[in-house]
């Protein structure tokens, strides 16, 4: 700025920090003398975002924890505990129940392949992550994540989300339609949806306005369409796009709950169940020991 370039022109000059985004929005400030203003508007739309991420996070985090317990207590049972039993019962002459000594060849076979099991986990991310590097491949798993029963329905109502408050907020800075979509395309993060964006924009290009192109792509929600087609009709969009951004939250929100709140119990049952089982053998086994000792 000393140099005499813009905000905008300066921050477009680091972008691996300021996103096309930031620097749409500031040069839109900037040309229409409302900085301050479009500054607390980004940073209004950057809170919400990192907001609906935190809470995508810690929803995630207490399941992943209950699923890593429970296979490291599986793999204690049958690698350590178990195998303690087949010297005694060798010593005394006598066969291990069936229910143990089924446990005790899966205990083996995670033995003989568990190392392998894990490198070639790591070897399929590794592959996933290159993968994902291409855009075809990178489509492809986009438009399947969109087909999921639950988690693409949660992932379209974050997709909607993100769309609407990006070109809300676009919009409410004096942002041209077809120039806020484009910044919104690539805020989206989801190949599929970025390319329905983009055919959203050459539909609002030729007249056909905005809402209808988006609803032929059956990529977000029915709310969207119509809120978005509401916000057209009453000449009122940028505001409209809001109310829609702050509906989809609310529902991600609430199906986030949701998944958590049937998650959990159904992880915890399947963990009680497991372990019962191989503690139900455990005891079958000490039981034949006391009746041999008997």
């Amino acid at each position: 700025m000393r140099a005499g370039n813009s905000l905008a022109a300066g921050m477009a000059a680091y972008p691996a920090t300021f996103s096309k985004l930031y620097v749409g929005l500031v040069r839109a400030g900037e040309a229409g003398g409302t900085l301050a203003a479009t500054l607390d508007r980004l940073s209004t739309l950057l809170e919400r975002e990192r907001a609906l991420k935190a809470s995508l996070r810690a929803a995630l985090t207490y399941p992943c924890l209950l699923v890593i317990a429970t296979v490291v207590s599986i793999v204690l049972l049958l690698e350590y505990v178990l195998p303690q039993f087949i010297p005694i019962f060798e010593q005394a002459g006598a066969e291990l129940p069936t229910a143990t000594r089924v446990l005790l060849g899966l205990g083996t076979i995670v033995g003989a392949v568990g190392w392998w099991l894990i490198a070639a986990l790591v070897a399929a991310g590794l592959l996933a992550r290159w993968g994902l590097s291409r855009p075809a491949w990178r489509y492809r798993a986009d438009r399947l994540l969109l087909m999921l029963p639950v988690a693409g329905r949660l992932a379209r109502e974050v997709l909607a989300a993100r769309l609407t408050r990006t070109l809300g907020t676009l919009l409410a800075n004096d942002v041209p339609l077809l120039a806020a979509l484009a910044l919104a395309e690539d805020a989206l993060g989801n190949l599929a949806a970025a390319e329905a964006v983009a055919t959203a924009a050459l539909g609002a290009k030729s007249g056909r306005g905005l809402a209808q192109p988006l609803a032929e792509a059956d990529i977000f929600p029915a709310r969207t369409i119509h809120l978005l087609q509401l916000g057209e009709e009453a000449a009122q969009l940028p505001a409209m796009a809001l109310k829609a951004a702050d509906i989809h939250d609310n529902e991600a929100r609430l199906m986030i709950e949701r998944i958590v709140a049937l998650l959990i119990p159904t992880i915890t049952i399947t963990m009680g169940l497991v372990v019962a089982g191989i503690v139900g053998s455990l005891l079958s086994a000490m039981l034949r020991l006391n009746e041999l000792a008997m």
